[in-house]
């Protein structure tokens, strides 16, 4: 997977991975989300059409979450479509098409340290100091369906997927751990009609990396940039004028 996965390898060869296409500039490596969208993108691969060794359901990237579609099968005899999406691309009231498995953070995401407050190195010459800890939080898949024998099936499929490829996943992701996965109940779900959804649920470890500039060198350089302007009533009167337009 090394051309799909951005894994930015840091010292001590931390790695925080993102997707390398189709996130937003604003998921960075290593963050709830960017992990989120990895496993978007495992499952939507075990859930692709494969003429060898299909499944009774495949993921349609043509889907949207708001198609009113209920999965019937494709012609010829193909599996129904599958929608699989991030829950945080899609609002409850578009939640229309079944099949579908709903990939989020089933909980809060915690920082375990691993060193005194989180201290790895300070560079003496800036005052720049490095941190670093493992986070963990929770990976849920809704698994939800018209039936709860078509739901529990889906889940039952994702169960033992995400069991038997953890530590693959792990590696490639660059993760720090991948816990044996829990398969939930099957339980109705009513909206405008009743459906059923079946949980997966693992806890996924990450590393976090994070630095810290010292205030005092950022506001001698704001003081050494005032003195040396034209003059500081100019300086702070052409600032203010210009964060008072309206460009």
């Amino acid at each position: 997977m090394g051309g799909i996965i951005q894994v930015n390898t840091g010292p001590r060869n931390t790695t925080l991975p993102r997707l390398k296409e189709g996130e937003g500039v604003d998921v960075f490596p290593g963050s709830p989300l960017a992990v989120i969208g990895l496993f978007v993108f495992a499952v939507r691969a075990r859930f692709e059409y494969t003429p060898s060794a299909p499944l009774p359901w495949a993921w349609d990237d043509t889907m949207k979450p708001e198609d009113d579609e209920d999965g019937d099968p494709l012609p010829d005899g193909q599996p129904r479509k599958l929608l699989i999406e991030s829950t945080y691309n899609v609002s409850n009231a578009q939640r229309n098409y079944r099949p579908a498995i709903y990939i989020g953070r089933g909980g809060n995401v915690s920082a375990d340290k691993i060193s005194v407050d989180n201290k790895v190195g300070v560079h003496k010459q800036t005052g720049l100091t490095a941190y670093h800890c493992f986070a963990s939080m929770p990976v849920t898949l809704e698994c939800e369906a018209e039936t709860s024998g078509e739901s529990s099936t889906i889940g039952e499929t994702a169960w033992a997927y995400i069991l038997t490829t953890r530590d693959i996943f792990r590696k490639d992701f660059g993760l720090h751990d991948i816990t044996e996965p829990v398969l939930g109940n099957t339980l109705p779900n009513k909206k405008d009609k009743e459906t059923w959804v079946t949980t997966v649920q693992f806890q996924v470890t990450y590393d976090m990396r994070w630095g810290v500039t010292p205030i005092a060198p950022t506001l001698q350089d704001a003081v050494v940039r005032l003195c040396t302007a034209a003059g500081g009533d100019t300086f702070f009167r052409d600032l203010a004028s210009r964060n008072n337009t309206n460009d």
